[in-house]
């Protein structure tokens, strides 16, 4: 309920008020557990995140293959957006350095530092999975890893935030915006793949000109040795 109050008017606009409205409880009974509204809502972030990161956890903990657990990572990550699709829109109308800079209270502070501690910690795991997907020879580009995590990442939340309104994002492309974010994550990772073909195939080739060279000066080796002038 919060998290629709949050998204439809931003940290901002949104009261305490309005989400006891849309949950049908007392004022009274949020500030039980919550202190103000700005400590409501980074404990939202901060559950939607930690589920995350037992998603991510889980994955690890069966030891795929690079390009398995890339794709599994990735999946999850998908799943997260659309599941807590209300609280992702909600963060982008965020300015969190202004966020920080207003909280007075110790249990708002500690969780802003929940919500930005579960933030690195879940962008280091997925960096570690694109990070074994380079060490395995899955994907590749001049980028390196880190550079590569975030690029993908924010590709995905990106393209994700276009799908909120499917008729306009219809509209203007002409395409259909289902399984549109799939397609954008598997499109990244073919484009890496390819470059990871074309290396090894230049690697091969190298390598072949590199045997005919040595072979070709062993041969004209051997001759010398035995006063035979290789011919021009």
């Amino acid at each position: 309920m919060a998290a629709k109050v949050f998204a439809k008017h931003g940290l901002e606009g949104a009261t305490i008020e309005m989400v006891a409205r849309e949950a049908e409880v007392a004022v009274g009974t949020i500030y039980l557990y919550y202190s103000s509204r700005d400590d409501l809502y980074l404990n939202l972030i901060a559950d939607r995140a930690e589920q995350l990161r037992a998603r991510y956890l889980g994955i690890f903990a069966r030891r795929l293959e690079p390009l398995d657990e890339l794709k599994a990572i990735a999946t999850a990550y998908l799943d997260y957006l659309r599941e807590s699709r209300e609280i992702f829109l909600s963060q982008h109308s965020v300015v969190f350095s202004q966020l920080h800079q207003r909280l007075k209270r110790n249990i708002e502070k500690r969780n802003f530092q929940r919500v930005m501690d579960l933030s690195h910690e879940i962008f280091g795991l997925w960096e570690g999975t694109i990070r074994r997907a380079f060490e395995g020879g899955v994907i590749a580009n001049s980028m390196g890893p880190r550079k590569t995590a975030a690029v993908v990442w924010a590709s995905m939340n990106g393209a994700f935030m276009l799908m909120g309104d499917g008729n306009f994002f219809r509209d203007v492309t002409g395409l259909n915006p289902e399984h549109f974010v799939d397609e954008a994550l598997e499109s990244h990772l073919a484009a890496s793949q390819l470059s990871v073909r074309r290396k090894a195939s230049r690697s091969r080739v190298m390598n072949r000109a590199r045997i005919k060279s040595r072979a070709r000066t062993s041969g004209e080796t051997n001759l010398e040795e035995v006063g035979v002038r290789p011919s021009a």
